[in-house]
């Protein structure tokens, strides 16, 4: 065994530890990983700091595994057809809670939908057109790609190794839609808003969890939600 200078073993690294933690035992590892997350990110409903460091800290998710693991959990090439298709399948689960969403709640205050564009509100003050380039920039590329990679890679392999496919993809709808609740229904607090985001993102979340199990990639589930992302605020920003 390896000593230091003094006779005594060398101390091992925090991210030492994480990681054999991780790797001993995935899942709870997993849930304290997203425990953590989501008290910051629900949190991230009365702070706009706090909102961006659960943005950061769903990426920094990614050092609980070795970068040969990586590939296992997602960040890997996928094949274009499979994508597609599944894309399509997301677009349409979106389309659905969207217009489900709307006949329940109308286009007012109550629908979650209509608070999707003011999250970037002020972003970049006196500058509209900055605003909605970050908008779309987050939106299309930011978000869905630390969102896919810690939710449908991350979280979603240490299940699907203990438990298989659909406890993957099931409990990761369930856990990404519960975070939402730092974009919507909190501040201000209104109920219709929290009974409308819940289902509806739990069922994106699934359709994204396929997409994962069908191309075997995080990045491809990344690719899904942006182009999703995309046409849900084409389809605010206008009559349907």
């Amino acid at each position: 065994m390896a000593t230091t200078d003094h006779g005594a073993p060398p101390r091992r690294s925090a991210l030492t530890r994480l990681r054999r933690h991780h790797a001993a035992f995935p899942l709870a590892s997993a849930a304290v990983l997203f425990a953590a997350l989501a008290v910051v990110r629900v949190a991230g409903a009365f702070s706009f700091t706090l909102m961006a460091l659960s943005v950061a800290l769903s990426a920094a998710v990614l050092l609980a595994l070795p970068r040969e693991r990586w590939a296992a959990a997602g960040l890997r090439r996928f094949a274009a057809l499979p994508a597609v298709l599944c894309t399509v399948l997301v677009a349409l689960v979106y389309a659905e809670t969207l217009f489900a969403t709307r006949a329940a709640f109308g286009d007012g205050e109550d629908n979650w939908t209509v608070w999707v564009p003011r999250l970037f509100e002020g972003l970049v003050p006196g500058t509209p057109w900055l605003g909605t380039a970050a908008m779309l920039l987050c939106m299309g590329v930011l978000v869905p790609l630390v969102e896919e990679v810690c939710y449908r890679g991350v979280l979603y392999r240490a299940v699907e190794e203990q438990r298989g496919t659909w406890a993957a993809i099931v409990s990761t709808s369930l856990a990404w839609s519960v975070v939402h609740l730092g974009d919507y229904g909190l501040n201000p607090l209104n109920l219709k808003v929290i009974c409308g985001v819940l289902p509806s993102v739990f069922l994106m979340g699934l359709a994204l969890g396929i997409c994962r199990a069908v191309t075997g990639s995080a990045l491809a589930s990344a690719c899904a939600q942006g182009a999703c992302n995309l046409l849900l605020l084409w389809a605010l920003a206008g009559p349907l």
